[in-house]
């Protein structure tokens, strides 16, 4: 099958091996028969309108949800099988499931719904304090709110690709991860796939952690080929 993984943003967003990374790393969790490729949103000036080249974590990458369905429709002309929005809290997944026939696939609310699997006491990471109200309603979107114990941004910003250190990302996931767990929680849900699985090990933060930490990259490939 082909399924196609989305960036949030236009070509000129993923630079310096950004986007390549992405595609390496999700075509890990594809079965031999699946083929991943990577697409974007239309740059500013390409057909009806385009998307902006806005920072990683930030609340303003949010308003690329209206480019979703237009985009969905070209990827099911062009043949693929599913989509896979690249983004966690899921921008224009309703809007472009109601415009293609082809199955698409939010990480986030994939996540979340097999958090709630899991257990009742969940917590999230985030990568600004900017996406928090945003996530708070993606939860109540899928009628999780209570089963959430909190909402921590992670502290730091998220440098360009070529500047980002693993280690200290994945050390300041850490640092979030342990006030949920402080707060009560269980399991961990980390938006921000720049950090995992791009430059985080869900595993290793799971080992450090000492609790369940979900990987949205492994779940949304594995759903997209159900």
């Amino acid at each position: 099958m082909r399924v196609l993984l989305l960036l949030n943003g236009p070509r000129e967003r993923y630079v310096g091996g950004a986007d390549s990374a992405r595609q390496l790393k999700w075509r890990d969790y594809c079965s031999p028969a699946t083929q991943l490729e990577i697409g974007y949103l239309p740059s500013i000036g390409e057909g009806r309108g385009g998307a902006k080249v806005y920072s990683f974590g930030t609340r303003e990458a949010l308003t690329l949800g209206p480019l979703y369905p237009d985009r969905c429709a070209t990827a099911e002309r062009d043949g693929f099988d599913a989509v896979i929005i690249h983004c966690f809290i899921d921008p224009g997944l309703r809007a472009a499931r109601d415009r293609v026939r082809i199955p698409v696939i939010g990480p986030g609310e994939v996540t979340l719904r097999n958090a709630a699997s899991l257990t009742g006491k969940i917590g999230m990471v985030t990568p600004s304090n900017e996406t928090v109200d945003s996530h708070w309603e993606q939860v109540k979107g899928v009628g999780l709110e209570q089963r959430f114990v909190g909402i921590e941004a992670i502290e730091g910003s998220l440098l360009p690709f070529p500047q980002q250190d693993p280690r200290a990302m994945t050390e300041a996931l850490v640092v979030a991860g342990r006030k949920l767990i402080e707060k009560g929680a269980e399991l961990i849900c980390p938006s921000g796939l720049a950090y995992i699985p791009i430059r985080v090990s869900a595993v290793e933060v799971s080992r450090k952690l000492g609790v369940p930490v979900l990987d949205p990259a492994l779940l949304s490939v594995k759903t997209a080929e159900m």
